[in-house]
């Protein structure tokens, strides 16, 4: 075999791609010239002297693991079957690593995956032939320890001096002998290898040997062992004498194989006649002869088969002769205890009364019969009391009954993976499965395999899905989880723009890292839509790319629109527009926005509000179609005032269609008299409510006569609102305490007001109460105001209004530093009213006040036990009820309040002790009254609701139902 046909030249080339990718062909310090011959010199070096040249320069051979340039300095170490040299630190704890996730605690070559089972030591490294432990740094020959390998690659040993890669072939000779051992030849030691075994050299000589029958010489060409069997076939010749006999004599041959022939010894025949010669010859086969043989009795016989020297017939003694028979065919009686001594062997054999008890065939029964001739009981017939193969059952089988006899018990006992049971019938393993469930408690003895008994060890193979999610567990069945996937891919996991890359070999279950690379699409400009994809990074070809978000103009839903901006990828288009369809069944119009035809409401959910007949008011009923609205009084409220218009009232419209609403204004008090003191003290000043903003005609600015304006109105006293000011109350309390810091927000304002080109300014995130204040501040400047963002980070937007003259957004005529006197003097003008008010409103009295005592409540009967909703609406429930009024009721002596719905559209609040209601508790449900009628309203459940005795309407006409709410479509 020549130099290029070995597997470490096959190597050699499998692995060359590898390693000149990874060679470096940029070296500052050559020219071109010198860098060409460098490369040149290293592409025609074999990969592993070339993997020796680039750890030597130190720049351009990297490790494979940690990715890091090696040099000559690094402990390495070489796979032994590609001779990639790997960092000795990095391979030790890869195969650490490997060795921890696999059941045979082997490891692969990062590169060629060829399987190792000896993982690397800590700290001893060793040189290339591994004779020195940690070799000193070799800047010439990088780990190399220059001692001569000496690799017992042969006899001789490598002679190369401490080498990575393959060993050299042994060029020293050799002196071979032929396989006869006649001739030699002399060889090259790394020849002689082809020549070992069968491919041992071989010269042209026959071996002339003599064969086993010493006769014939073996005629084999040069061969090496023993010649074997003689090949050569003997003739008869009648002309010479010789002929080939069996050992009977009965039967001859013509021919026959030398090697058939066995010769046992000289066989003779001795004719009847006396006076002939013995007949004699020599027997070499037995032939299928079958001869009867006689007794010297001539009496009996017996048959004998083709043997050497054959039976002579008349010459054996006759075993039934009375010389030679001394007992009963049993042997356990003589005969002369039995009967008169026999004279002749054909007389009868006398038989004993014993049984018979020679061992039959079966080896384990003796037979019963009594004493007889002839053959013993064959087949044996005997019967035995035998237990099942698994013990649980006796049967009568007869001695001939091959293996144990079965039952019909199954066994279910756990096979050795935990997972499958033995559905064997008659398991010759389930004692043991039994006395083993008795002994072993511990879960780490029923799990050990060696425990258990063969007959439950399961064969089947496991097929688990692996961790991976890829690959199944190739192991039989077996307890526990299932090892890690070894699988691994020799392609590398790339994604798909090509830029994040994981080396093979890539271990099954291995995930891509996150690309921060752009996606492929965004690069090339591909999208389904057209438009320019928007920017987003790499993502694995199974995720699609987020949807186009370039803004388009489509129709909407209901039609009404043609054109509303929207995004690329939004099918779902609305105008936001109320339908405005009639519906079906009552005067009301469709509720629902934008929606796609035939999708309007079915069932109406809005307040009548038809105009009642007495009054102006609408009705707050839910929907009742085209039914009439009911008669009853308006529980609408309006406001009625006193004569100077100061005070108001909310009073109930309690209007009908006979009787229409009319109401009586109410009194004026005392503050209303010194109100309309106020305004004459006013007009007596010449007080008016309105700003100015030009010049005087004695140089003085409106905005100063304003400021001594309202000074005269502050000290007047009265609300704060009467002195017409630009700012809220708030906003002048929060400058009063942080005038700087106010002083700075209102400067960014006045910027933004007198700037025309700037139309919005966006405050830094600030707390709850400073964009308050900046909001009520902005609103006295007449500008738009928004919160953005989330907390922390929440902040103020403002922006300017319309160019209106009325809405347009401008600066305030008073600065906050023009009020903050005018507040000052306002405060304490109010606080020396309030002072007067209380010494004149609150007297010091001393009087004699005799307590009145409380009424006897003991016997009180309640007339009012609860509360009665009227126009119920139809779709209500019990449960409804209670989730809507029990915070009302909650906080009330109402204990354990009952919610019931009727049939005649009432429902019914009261306490689960009706009959002993307390006056406390009919207080609170007189109280709690009107709450329960807003919430009623409110939620479109009832149209009113009136206090009423529980037994006298649960004895009426009135039954309790649930009524479960239909499901809108």
């Amino acid at each position: 075999m020549s130099a290029e046909e070995t597997p470490e030249a096959s190597r050699e080339a499998s692995v060359t791609s590898l390693t000149q990718s990874q060679s470096s062909d940029n070296v500052d310090s050559l020219n071109p010239s010198e860098d060409e011959k460098e490369n040149s010199h290293l592409e025609e070096m074999a990969y592993y002297d070339r993997a020796v040249e680039e750890i030597r320069q130190g720049d351009s051979y990297t490790c494979m693991i940690c990715t890091v340039e090696m040099d000559y300095q690094c402990q390495m170490y070489a796979c032994p079957h590609c001779y990639r040299v790997f960092d000795y630190d990095c391979i030790r704890e890869w195969a650490l690593k490997s060795t921890e996730r696999t059941v045979d605690k082997t490891w692969k070559c990062p590169n060629c995956s060829h399987v190792n089972k000896k993982v690397p030591v800590k700290n001893r490294a060793t040189c290339w032939c591994g004779k020195v432990v940690n070799p000193e740094p070799n800047q010439l020959s990088p780990n190399s320890c220059g001692q001569t390998c000496n690799a017992n690659t042969c006899v001789h040993g490598c002679s190369k001096t401490c080498h990575l890669g393959p060993h050299p072939e042994c060029t020293r000779t050799l002196n071979i002998e032929c396989r006869c051992g006649r001739h030699t030849k002399e060889i090259t030691c790394f020849e002689s290898k082809k020549y070992r075994g069968r491919h041992r050299y071989q010269c042209d000589e026959e071996c002339g040997l003599l064969l086993p029958c010493g006769i014939h010489k073996c005629k084999k060409v040069c061969h090496s062992g023993i010649c074997g069997a003689c090949p050569e076939t003997l003739h008869a010749d009648e002309s010479r004498g010789i002929e080939i006999k069996c050992y009977c004599g009965m039967h001859q041959v013509d021919s026959i194989k030398c090697n058939d022939v066995h010769v046992v010894s000289e066989s003779k025949k001795i004719p009847e006649d006396k006076s002939q010669d013995p007949e004699t010859w020599i027997g070499v086969y037995a032939c299928e002869e079958i001869r009867s043989v006689e007794y010297a009795c001539h009496k009996h016989s017996f048959f004998e088969k083709c043997v050497s020297p054959p039976s002579i017939s008349g010459r054996i003694p006759c075993p039934f002769s009375p010389k030679l028979l001394k007992t009963c065919p049993c042997g356990k009686t003589p005969l002369a205890d039995l009967a008169e001594p026999r004279r002749r062997c054909t007389d009868p054999i006398p038989h004993c009364d014993s049984p018979c008890g020679k061992s039959l065939k079966c080896g384990v029964h003796t037979c019963p019969f009594t004493c007889h001739e002839g053959d013993c009981m064959d087949p044996c017939l005997q019967i035995d009391k035998v237990k099942c193969a698994c013990n649980q059952s006796n049967f009568l089988v007869p001695c001939q009954f091959e293996g144990p006899p079965h039952c019909n018990l199954k066994c279910e006992s756990l096979m050795s993976c935990r997972r499958h049971r033995c559905h064997e019938r008659c398991c010759p393993g389930r004692p043991s499965a039994e006395l083993r469930k008795k002994t072993h408690f511990r879960t780490e003895d029923l799990a050990d395999e060696t425990l258990v008994e063969p007959e439950h060890v399961c064969v089947q193979d496991c097929n688990l899905m692996l961790s991976c999610g890829l690959h199944r567990c190739q192991r039989k069945c077996h307890p526990g989880k299932c090892p890690p996937c070894l699988e691994s891919d020799s392609n590398d996991l790339v994604c798909p723009c090509g830029k994040t890359i994981v080396e093979a070999p890539v271990r099954c279950g291995t995930k891509l890292p996150p690309c921060r690379h752009p996606c492929i699409k965004v690069v090339r400009g591909e999208s389904e839509c057209g438009h320019a994809p928007a920017m987003h990074l790499c993502h694995p070809a199974d995720v699609p790319c987020p949807p186009c978000t370039a803004p388009v103009f489509k129709p909407c839903k209901c039609g009404k629109v043609d054109k509303v901006p929207t995004v690329c990828f939004q099918t779902d288009v609305s105008c936001g527009r109320i339908c405005g369809k009639p519906l079906e069944g009552c005067e009301h119009r469709c509720q629902k926005k934008c929606h796609l035809p035939g999708e309007c409401q079915t069932k109406c959910k809005q307040v009548c509000k038809r105009k009642r007949i007495g009054c102006d008011h609408l009705c707050p009923r839910p929907c009742h179609g085209m039914t009439p609205c009911p008669e009853d009084p308006c529980s609408a409220l309006i406001k009625i005032h006193c004569p100077c218009g100061r005070r108001e009232k909310e009073v109930v419209c309690a209007a009908t269609a006979e009787t229409p609403g009319s109401h009586e204004s109410i009194p004026c008090d005392e503050e209303c008299e010194i109100v309309k003191r106020h305004e004459q003290l006013k007009a007596a000043f010449g007080i008016g409510n309105g700003t100015a903003t030009a010049n005087s005609s004695d140089g003085t600015t409106l905005a100063q006569v304003e400021i001594d304006r309202l000074t005269k109105l502050a000290e007047v006293g009265g609300e704060y609102e009467d002195l017409g000011l630009p700012y809220v109350e708030s906003t002048v309390s929060v400058y009063a305490r942080q005038p700087y810091w106010c002083e700075q927000i209102a400067a960014q304002l006045d910027s933004l007001i007198a700037d025309p080109k700037r139309t919005s300014y966006h405050f830094k995130p600030m707390r709850e109460g400073q964009r308050r204040f900046v909001m009520d501040l902005a609103r006295a400047y007449n500008l738009y105001t928004e919160s953005q963002d989330r907390e922390p980070n929440r902040s103020v937007f403002v922006k300017k209004q319309g160019d209106d003259a009325g809405s347009a957004s401008s600066k305030p005529t008073l600065s906050l530093a023009d009020v903050l006197p005018l507040y000052q003097v306002h405060k304490q003008a109010e606080k020396e009213r309030k002072t007067r008010e209380f010494e004149t409103h609150n007297p010091v009295q001393l009087m004699n006040i005799t307590v009145p005592e409380e009424p006897d409540m003991s016997d009180h009967v309640s007339e009012h036990t609860g509360i009665k909703l009227l126009d119920l609406a139809p779709d209500v429930t019990d449960q409804e009820l209670r989730e809507m009024l029990t915070p009302a009721m909650q906080n009330t002596l109402v204990n354990d309040p009952q919610y019931w719905v009727c049939t005649n559209s009432t429902g019914l609040v009261f306490p689960a002790a009706y009959t002993t209601v307390s006056a406390n508790s009919e207080r609170d449900l007189t109280l709690v009254l009107p709450h329960i009628a807003r919430i009623c309203k409110e939620n479109l459940a009832a149209g009113s609701a009136e206090l009423c005795n529980i037994e006298q309407e649960l004895s009426g006409d009135i039954h309790h139902v649930t009524l479960e709410a239909p499901s809108e479509q």
